[in-house]
């Protein structure tokens, strides 16, 4: 199997393979992914039963670089062999993004995904809350936050923050009137997506 890291964002990695020529006459099931640093090459689980031919590696260690080896499945278990990546994922620090030069820019685009959703809360009055989510697109999907479908506009009430595609909305100071349904929605050329979740505030007795 030809395995490699296509992109490097963040802390993040995306990688591709091609499924195997030869499959042993028997359906190629879902795919098995590991990681290894490249200090110790010990490798750990990251997917299991993964059906697409591509993943999205999160959370590695900034200054590290990764290799990647994906086992394909079927239902006689493992194959015996790993395609192991060619290249490998250096995670550089904050701000720099890398791309192999052998993809060009239009192979990356994709319409804006949720990869964490929000979830509902309960907080009580008088406290901040803060709501969270992931997303991912290229080109770089442009942010909105809703309450009770009606578009946050600048409120010092409320702090939009995105770092690297994690979303954040804070809330000062909840009151009653603050609970409602929050719609996160990520927009580019693409499609769009939407994340939302209730919020509940209790007010102390």
């Amino acid at each position: 199997m030809n395995v490699r890291v296509k992109e490097v964002w963040g802390t993040n990695a995306l990688v591709e393979w091609q499924p195997p020529r030869d499959d042993g006459n028997s359906e190629v099931t879902g795919y098995f992914v590991q990681k290894a640093d490249k200090k110790t090459m010990e490798w750990f689980n990251v997917y299991e039963h993964n059906r697409p031919t591509s993943c999205t590696v999160s959370e590695l260690i900034v200054g590290n670089e990764y290799y990647f080896r994906v086992f394909s499945e079927n239902i006689c278990g493992l194959s015996d062999t790993p395609g192991v990546s060619k290249n490998t994922a250096h995670i550089l620090k904050t701000g720099i993004t890398f791309k192999s030069p052998e993809y060009k820019e239009h192979d990356f685009r994709m319409a804006p995904k949720f990869l964490t959703p929000l979830m509902d809360r309960v907080v009580v009055a008088g406290y901040a809350a803060a709501l969270n989510c992931a997303v991912r697109g290229h080109p770089k999907p442009k942010v909105s936050w809703m309450k009770n479908k009606m578009e946050i506009r600048e409120d010092p009430k409320f702090l939009m923050t995105n770092y690297q595609g994690v979303l954040t909305l804070n809330i000062r100071r909840l009151s009653p009137f603050d609970a409602g349904t929050y719609t996160c929605r990520a927009v580019n050329e693409l499609g769009e997506a939407l994340a939302e979740c209730k919020l509940d505030v209790r007010v102390p007795q």
